[in-house]
């Protein structure tokens, strides 16, 4: 151990290629002790092996699976890394738990040769089961997912027509992106939301679709209500508005609050 600021290490080199040479380095550079060099050298060739079953950052089916995970319930049972070091790694804080809210067994993450389960109960998996979670996500939540989806959809519209702005962070000025870069992003993020549509089916979509299309309708009708009951009253019929207030099930006042559909 060196005295010298900051803090390094002398080692020597046992390669005889290397001819006892010796160096002082870092003491970042030097992760565990000699006798356990092996076991850290096996769990870094697995993490390359997780990595190395992950899609690039740019492909569809990543994207696709950061919508599904932002959309689903699920911040207390799993998470997806991100950096390079574990980015597509699926990250199970409680196996039992994760597998009853996908309405699988276990096995569903155990399947795999790459995933390692621990004495917690919590797990490490492959991107292959980080994309089945995905899929399977897409199917259990519908209505959260398609919503997200399409609330971005409305998000890269308007920045495709003016832009976006990024603010700045202290002294630091923010930054306008025009739209012509924010149509260029949205062509890329595009092919995301088309796959996770595929992924919650033709049915779920067009019947989520469907139920927009009512939930808008309700709002209309309820509105239509509220001004006829304010023009019953203003015009001192207060039964005839009191009749149509207990039929109607919806509290009137409830529509001041509703935002128009969009």
């Amino acid at each position: 151990m060196g005295t010298k600021r900051p803090p390094r290490i002398k080692i020597r080199f046992t390669a005889d290629e290397e001819e006892g040479r010796e160096a002082w380095v870092p003491r970042s550079q030097l992760p565990v002790p000699w006798d356990q060099a092996d076991r850290w050298l096996a769990e870094e060739r697995r993490w390359e092996e997780l990595r190395a079953a992950t899609p690039p950052r740019d492909a569809p089916e990543r994207h696709a699976a950061d919508i599904v995970f932002e959309s689903c319930p699920w911040d207390e049972l799993a998470s997806v890394g991100y950096s390079r070091h574990d980015e597509g790694v699926l990250y199970v804080e409680d196996v039992n738990a994760f597998a009853e809210a996908l309405g699988e067994g276990n096995d569903f993450f155990t399947g795999h040769a790459l995933t390692v389960v621990r004495d917690d109960g919590s797990a490490d998996a492959p991107w292959p089961v980080t994309l089945a979670c995905a899929r399977k996500g897409a199917t259990l939540h519908t209505e959260r997912v398609m919503a997200d989806v399409e609330r971005e959809e409305q998000r890269a519209q308007r920045e495709a027509i003016y832009g976006s702005y990024t603010p700045g962070r202290g002294k630091r000025a923010g930054h306008h992106f025009s739209p012509e870069v924010c149509a260029q992003v949205d062509r890329e993020f595009k092919p995301a939301r088309d796959l996770v549509r595929q992924w919650c089916g033709a049915q779920a979509v067009e019947a989520y679709a469907e139920l927009r299309v009512l939930r808008a309708e309700v709002v209309r009708l309820g509105r239509i209500v509220d001004q006829t009951v304010g023009m019953l009253r203003q015009a001192g019929r207060e039964k005839d508005a009191a009749k149509i207030e207990a039929q109607f099930e919806i509290p009137v006042e409830a529509f001041h609050r509703m935002a128009p559909p969009s």
